[in-house]
């Protein structure tokens, strides 16, 4: 007994220094200052929060001018083509910037005035094929906002809804493939709009624009002709030259023409579909697990062929979602992600789609592929390498090496913009119909040294790669970076003694350097020395010294009671934001989901125990005791250790969190911390318990919202992975991507249940 307790103690001493090690430096730093004898300073800003990606962005100042800062670098956290190519968009935490193609310059449109402390996560918008027009939400409050449509070149914004679902992933709009037209969701309904119309502000009213009822997944543009609409089982074929018409006789008319009807009912809330351009294939996925790929015959009163429909399985992992992608032989192209059972990586699996499903390569860590213009080629990112393939042979076409890639977007068939962590390169089909294996420098991401330029006011700086660098040198009339045309400077040696030679923190005038700061927001500040009159020092931003409290904290815990529904998608989402739970597990599930508990503490979370069966514990029957707590906590210990091969920390609340004084006390006893969270746990609230007037059924989004709005440092949110009894519309899970944004939004920090206090 001495021996296990002894191990108990070894995993939890682990498990305790690992939790609070990952969350140390999460801050923001200043770093390298320098100045030159023109009084200029050089340094750089690194952010490290939860939720967002990291990486460092160098900054110029100027000494005599405090309140005029540059940013010399671009992190391309997002990246849109806009004015029908000539513009390349970059947006980051610090705001927007736009590369002119004809000129090469980079200009910032939009940025922040001071240093973001708080973590950020990206919005996404709906841009147009052609780069003129964008949609977009502007939040109003944690789960709603207003849908906008902007004009890129004048950023004149409209107001299309002005109460939609916020998501921090998707846009309730799709564009039409020449940018003409566009349909948009609003109060379950769908509705067309042409954007030169709206801004010449002859835009007919939108009851005449309305195509009929359901989510923005319910349709698809096949092309710029022609849009697919489903409703329920019914496929209609609507062109967009006849959608004013249709919409304004649509109760003589109808809307579309039918051109079949699917075996299987379609739910916009869950289910996606695909359509070639040809409009005779179409394929759908149901519930995140059917896959069903139909002939279309284009008669109206018959059901789609059937070609394949089946079930997705996988050995290699759990999937996450799916893209499709239609080659010119019939066939599909079926890129579905996935969560490996075995270790928790993510990664995916190339599929070909016809009459059966033929595994084409798997791809580790993959990000989403992009199809290109032409629809003949894909590109995605994976290990520090960038790949395009030909869709209908699979074949590669290139691979861009060199870096971990962040972003990418088509210029046109033959042109890619490849944003990665330390720059933002072109990638150009060569004669041979190959992309070459480099790519055209426009301007840097991220730097990880850059110096003055002895006897100079050059900015000079070095991108390595195995142990030769690259020297680039900053052009301040353009904004952008440019290639050294001296050769000789390629080894690291030169490198560090340039470094050491020109690095220099003070001039005749002043002095820059790093030191402490009350804001604990800010891990240090940047200071500046003044050596004439009093000899004064000062914060180069003021609001970094200003002294505040400790960012926020916040835990969530999720509990899999006995149903494995949501985890594959929990798991998910935690991974792109990069943060850490807790798993609760009941007996009930380790028994009945082996792999996914081995799947959840090998994506680096951390499992703790919800008993070892399913039993209200306060129920009457039951004599509890500590040696009844006792013996059901090291049941589902054992239980845990023989699917996994690990151990349970030593966290544990009972089923429903029902739980009397004595029950906690005899968990204590056995070396247990319970944890509190049951007056949070409304999402196991189902319509037939609320039926009965004693409990209180909120939907996912109202359930974000009451959270965020009752948010408070140290808070506990307990989420069901699944409920297995009863009925709800949707559930909290499905709404973890906008939980997570909104308390990034309000400044909290992801951390384990075990350090809340």
């Amino acid at each position: 007994m001495k021996k296990r307790a002894w191990c108990f103690f070894l995993i939890f001493l682990f498990q305790f220094l690992f939790a609070n090690f990952q969350f140390l430096h999460a801050q923001v730093k200043f770093e390298n200052p320098q100045i030159n004898a023109e009084s200029k300073v050089l340094f750089t800003v690194s952010h490290n929060l939860t939720g967002t990606v990291s990486y460092k962005t160098l900054f110029m100042a100027d000494a005599t001018k405090t309140d005029a800062t540059r940013i010399i670098t671009c992190f391309p956290e997002r990246m849109e083509m806009i004015a029908g190519g000539a513009v390349l968009q970059v947006r980051n935490r610090y705001g927007s910037a736009r590369y002119s193609v004809s000129d090469s310059t980079l200009s910032w449109i939009k940025r922040e005035d001071s240093i973001p402390a708080d973590a950020k996560a990206m919005l996404p918008q709906a841009v147009s094929p052609d780069g003129k027009w964008a949609c977009y939400i502007k939040k109003t409050d944690a789960a709603t906002g207003k849908l906008y449509l902007r004009n890129m070149s004048t950023l004149e914004d409209f107001l299309l809804n002005d109460r939609c679902d916020f998501d921090f992933d998707e846009i309730p709009a799709k564009w039409a493939g020449d940018g003409s037209v566009f349909v948009y969701e609003k109060g379950g309904c769908l509705y067309f709009g042409d954007p030169k119309a709206i801004y010449q502000k002859v835009q007919m009213d939108e009851d005449f624009r309305k195509i009929g009822e359901g989510s923005i997944n319910c349709v698809s543009w096949a092309s710029s002709k022609y849009l697919i609409y489903i409703n329920r089982d019914l496929i209609y074929k609507i062109s967009a030259k006849e959608l004013y018409t249709r919409a304004l006789y649509s109760q003589m008319v109808g809307i579309g023409i039918v051109i079949g009807r699917l075996p299987l009912g379609f739910d916009g809330r869950k289910d996606k579909f695909w359509v070639n351009p040809l409009i005779n294939q179409i394929v759908t996925i149901n519930a995140n697990s059917v896959i069903s790929s139909y002939r279309v015959n284009g008669t109206a009163s018959s059901y789609l062929t059937s070609v394949y429909s089946k079930p997705f399985k996988a050995i290699s992992g759990s999937p996450v979602d799916y893209d499709v992608f239609f080659c010119g032989d019939g066939s599909q192209i079926l890129w579905v992600n996935l969560i490996s059972l075995e270790d928790g990586k993510r990664n995916s699996t190339v599929y070909r789609l016809s009459s059966e499903l033929k595994e084409l390569n798997r791809v580790e860590n993959a990000s989403r592929p992009l199809l290109s213009p032409d629809g003949r080629k894909i590109v995605f990112a994976s290990q520090k390498m960038a790949y395009i393939y030909d869709l209908g042979t699979w074949l590669e076409l290139g691979r861009l090496p060199g870096e971990h890639v962040y972003s990418y977007v088509w210029a046109s068939p033959q042109l890619l913009y490849v944003g990665g962590e330390s720059t933002v390169r072109e990638w150009k089909l060569a004669a041979n119909n190959r992309f070459p294996n480099e790519g055209r420098v426009l301007f840097l991401s991220a730097v990880g040294s850059a110096f003055w330029k002895p006897n100079a006011e050059n900015i000079v700086c070095a991108q390595s790669a195995t142990n030769k660098a690259t020297f680039y040198y900053f052009d301040a009339f353009k904004n952008i970076w440019q290639a050294s045309a001296d050769d000789s400077r390629t080894s690291f040696e030169y490198m560090k003694k340039a470094e050491v030679s020109v690095y220099a923190v003070q001039n005749a005038h002043y002095r820059v350097y790093t030191g402490l700061t009350d804001n604990k927001l800010f891990e240090n500040a940047l200071y500046i020395r003044n050596f004439s009159g009093n000899g004064t020092s000062y914060a180069l931003y003021p609001e970094t010294v200003k002294p505040s409290d400790e960012r926020k904290k916040l835990a969530l815990i999720f509990d899999a009671l006995d149903s494995a529904d949501g985890l594959t998608h929990i798991l998910a989402v935690l991974a792109d934001y990069n943060i850490k739970a807790t798993f609760f597990l009941n007996g009930e599930f380790i028994r009945r989901y082996p792999q996914e508990c081995k799947q959840i503490i090998e994506s680096g979370h951390d499992c703790a125990s919800m008993y070892f069966s399913v039993a209200d514990l306060t129920e009457k029957g039951f004599v509890i005791d500590e040696e009844f707590i006792r013996r059901g906590l090291a049941r589902n210990e054992d239980e845990f250790y023989a699917a996994t091969g690990r151990e349970l920390s030593l966290l544990w609340h009972a089923p429903f969190y029902k739980a009397t004084k004595p029950i906690k006390e005899a968990g204590e006893a056995s070396g247990y911390k319970y944890i509190e969270a049951g007056r949070l746990a409304l999402d196991s609230y189902t319509l037939e318990k609320s039926a009965d007037g004693n409990k209180w059924y909120l939907g996912a989004k109202d359930l974000v919202k009451l959270y965020v709005d009752s948010a408070e440092p140290n808070m506990v949110i307990p989420i069901n992975v699944g409920v297995t009894e009863g009925t709800r519309t949707d559930y909290l899970y499905e709404k973890l991507s906008l939980l997570i944004g909104d308390f990034l939004d309000l400044g909290y920090e992801f951390t384990l249940v075990r350090n809340i206090k």
